[in-house]
């Protein structure tokens, strides 16, 4: 392929593959966020921080994902023409993704803790210090990523601070934003399933002693799991490449090689977005419990529409929630 033909092919996944993003994201996300605003999971301490990275999932999708599709091809220029809106826009782009995945953090930090063999850490597990914590990762990223309202400006575009700036900023997105959460949600995933493998009798007995709540926990259990793996591989896509990037420099490198490196710099962004996107899809392909409460959530807002169509019975709802 030349130039021109690898351009194109670049121009049209911009294109198609956000309006998919959009799409299957805002789905996902409002359902993921009518599933865990039930009883049954948002009284639990992991159920609490799978809701909290599902609000700031639907809010990177609507607002990252919409302004970069519309800054691509419908002509937006606001962000190389306002000072405060390019601020503004590199500050929660950066932001909403490091929330997001710190819950996720948290989510396999309080399956680590429900797991443990001792009981100092387990108290750790629960809603009231779950909605304690809440606050930490908002104000964390809030202020660690502030630097860049001072940083980034009109350069006649929007772009950071040429420099010793850029080289810090290389490596504080390698680093902060990438290696150091992924590395704690690989260990904190290993650690729980170490701890599964250890205290296998002991849940056994808590499954007897307390049904209904030992089944949600090792459903979120398993859910917190498949979430470690499915960030760990996309969100890395993106930071290999990223990480190729800073240490490949532009000299010397032909045309038809800028634009393949544009293509995949391009697709390793899409990947990062697609992150924010899976959690509805592979918690309902993994989990019975969660495609339960699911539906009984949706029949329960169908029944507020139309009432003589979408009843709920009391042993209808019953079954929904044990299992």
């Amino acid at each position: 392929m030349n130039t021109a033909a690898v351009d194109k092919l670049t121009n049209d996944i911009t294109l198609y593959i956000p309006i998919v993003i959009i799409f299957v994201g805002n789905i996902g996300s409002l359902l993921n966020l009518l599933t865990f605003t039930s009883k049954e999971l948002r009284r639990n301490s992991c159920g609490w921080y799978f809701l909290m990275s599902s609000l700031f999932d639907i809010s990177l999708i609507n607002f990252a994902v919409i302004t970069r599709l519309c800054s691509d091809h419908f002509g937006s220029n606001y962000q190389n023409t306002s000072r405060t809106y390019c601020k503004l826009r590199i500050y929660t782009t950066w932001t909403l993704p490091c929330i997001s995945t710190a819950y996720l953090v948290l989510s396999s930090l309080d399956r680590c803790w429900s797991t443990s063999e001792k009981t100092r850490y387990r108290a750790f597990s629960q809603i009231k210090v779950a909605h304690r914590i809440t606050i930490v990762p908002i104000i964390l990223y809030c202020l660690t990523n502030s630097h860049q309202f001072f940083y980034f400006d009109l350069r006649p575009k929007c772009v950071a601070q040429p420099g010793a700036y850029s080289i810090f900023l290389s490596a504080y997105s390698i680093v902060w934003t990438s290696l150091i959460p992924q590395s704690l949600l690989l260990i904190f995933g290993l650690i729980t399933y170490r701890n599964i493998r250890i205290s296998r009798r002991r849940l056994a007995q808590e499954i007897q002693t307390d049904k209904k709540k030992s089944r949600t926990d090792m459903h979120l259990i398993k859910m917190t799991l498949i979430q470690v793996i499915g960030s760990t591989i996309l969100l890395n896509i993106r930071t290999i490449y990223y990480a190729y990037s800073v240490l490949s420099p532009d000299a010397g490198k032909s045309d038809l090689q800028k634009a393949w490196e544009n293509f995949l710099y391009q697709i390793s962004n899409y990947f990062f977005y697609a992150n924010f996107c899976k959690s509805f899809y592979l918690n309902t392909l993994m989990s019975n419990l969660f495609r339960q409460v699911l539906l009984k959530r949706l029949k329960f807002c169908l029944s507020k529409i139309a009432p003589e169509n979408f009843r709920i019975h009391p042993n209808t709802t019953s079954n929904a929630t044990v299992n």
